[in-house]
């Protein structure tokens, strides 16, 4: 996975899970695109974007 498909993996999955949860007002978008720009900063430091995305959705439940 390249840097590309990341980011397309990343909004991909914040849209998703806004819509679902915009229903529910429980939901802060900044703290999630947050935890995906340092699931991004992970995955390029391992040099495995997977991981990256991986670390950038347990981060994004855990804050949730």
């Amino acid at each position: 996975m390249d840097l590309f498909l990341y980011i397309l993996f990343s909004a991909v999955y914040i849209m998703v899970i806004h819509f679902a949860m915009a229903i529910r007002k429980q939901f802060d978008l900044f703290q999630v695109i947050s935890a995906f720009v340092l699931g991004g900063i992970i995955g390029a430091a391992m040099e495995s974007y997977e991981m990256g995305f991986v670390a950038g959705v347990v981060l994004s439940l855990l804050i949730w």
